[in-house]
């Protein structure tokens, strides 16, 4: 997650727009419940789109919600997860603090959670020098 993320998810206007975060677990045994939280918060942001629209209406965009739900590798997560799905538009963040557990869906996406990440995660590089190849990389917070 960087700077331009936040601000294309800033720019997408449009209704609806869900967002969906929580709090998830880097190890096991604490993970194994971190699907079963996802689905749950997936089922109740279909419920409440299809309570507002048409089953037509929110065909992509729930189409959308189960892709990014899909690719959660949930033996890679952080703290925190964040998804944000619109009907031609799904992005999915790790984040390194624990989120509160919410779905909003909006004419904007909820961004608080990312703007307090990349103002508070300190970022970082690492130049690896030697006699076959130069490498940069970029880390932050625990992750490079």
């Amino acid at each position: 997650m960087n700077k331009h993320d936040i601000l294309l998810l800033q720019q997408i206007k449009g209704y609806p727009l869900v967002t969906i975060t929580l709090p998830t677990h880097r190890t096991a045994p604490e993970n194994r419940q971190d699907p079963i939280r996802v689905k749950n918060l997936v089922r109740q942001a279909a419920e409440r789109l299809l309570s507002e629209l048409t089953k037509r209406e929110t065909e992509p965009l729930l189409r959308n919600l189960d892709q990014v739900a899909n690719q959660i590798d949930y033996r890679y997560t952080q703290d925190g997860l964040a998804m944000y799905i619109h009907q031609d538009f799904a992005r999915l963040f790790y984040l390194p603090f624990p989120l509160k557990e919410r779905v909003v869906i909006d004419q904007s996406f909820f961004t608080r959670d990312l703007v307090y990440a990349l103002n508070r995660t300190q970022r970082y590089w690492v130049l690896v020098l030697s006699e076959k190849a130069t490498r940069l990389y970029e880390g932050a917070y625990d992750s490079l």
